[in-house]
């Protein structure tokens, strides 16, 4: 009897051990979620489609198992206590025209009505603004530089408009060699004879909030634009043609003033 009664006990505690590695324990989803690290971060963008501001969130681990996560934001939202976010692949998102922009607003990672983490943030400053486009270089040959131009949909916009640019150039066959320009213009200037000459560079632009209110993150980088710088002049070809062309305009104003000489 001793011998069957410790042979059950075994095979109870055997089950059991199974049971807790399987994650078939009580609240086992719950227990699991708990013991992962559902650490996340977001961004927000003002005004990206119409009046509409978008808030995206993501975790800082993409392998993490959010399959029965949610998001939910709750505070500084008008007319409404929380909202849900929608989900997309790895990123969660909302798009509204409830943000206040004033005032925290407290960001949960959910299993049914259970919150496994939350952060407080302001979505006045954390927000990433629109890429740049349509980067553009022309040369000026009398001035010997190059003038940069790009467009930015932030021009157009009531809230984030001031953005400071991060103006990044490198030579193609340098790889990842970049220099780096900042301006709030969306004009920059860069001198020939900081280049170097018959080379071709690869140049592109990126934004972040410059603002006493709003702050946040870089924007995307715009889509790379080249050009060529032109070859140096010859020097000798230089100090010839320069006073031979001081003579010959000197004669030709004599011959204007003296037609009859």
């Amino acid at each position: 009897m001793t011998i069957l009664g410790t042979g059950f006990g075994m095979v109870f505690y055997l089950l059991q051990a199974v049971s807790g590695e399987s994650g078939y324990a009580q609240n086992g989803d719950l227990e699991d979620a708990e013991a992962d690290d559902y650490s996340f971060w977001c961004y927000s963008q003002l005004e990206v489609d119409g009046s509409q501001d978008s808030l995206t969130c993501a975790f800082d681990d993409p392998d993490v198992n959010h399959t029965n996560l949610e998001f939910e934001i709750c505070g500084a939202l008008m007319d409404i206590n929380c909202m849900n976010f929608n989900k997309r692949q790895e990123m969660y998102f909302i798009k509204t025209r409830k943000f206040l922009l004033v005032g925290d607003s407290n960001i949960c990672v959910k299993l049914g009505k259970k919150n496994i983490t939350c952060k407080t943030v302001n979505i006045a400053k954390i927000v990433k603004p629109e890429a740049p486009f349509d980067v553009e270089v022309m040369y000026r040959e009398e001035a010997n530089d190059f003038v940069v131009t790009f467009n930015t949909s932030h021009l157009k916009k009531k809230y984030v408009k001031q953005l400071m640019h991060d103006l990044a150039y490198h030579l193609e066959k340098d790889g990842n060699n970049w220099m780096h320009m900042n301006s709030t213009s969306t004009t920059m200037t860069l001198l020939q004879r900081k280049l170097q000459p018959d080379a071709m560079y690869e140049i592109k632009v990126r934004s972040i909030p410059e603002n006493n209110y709003f702050d946040g993150f870089w924007s995307e980088w715009s889509p790379s634009s080249h050009f060529r710088t032109p070859e140096t002049k010859s020097l000798g070809l230089s100090l010839l043609y320069g006073p031979v062309f001081l003579i010959i305009k000197r004669l030709w104003n004599n011959c204007v003033r003296n037609p009859k000489r």
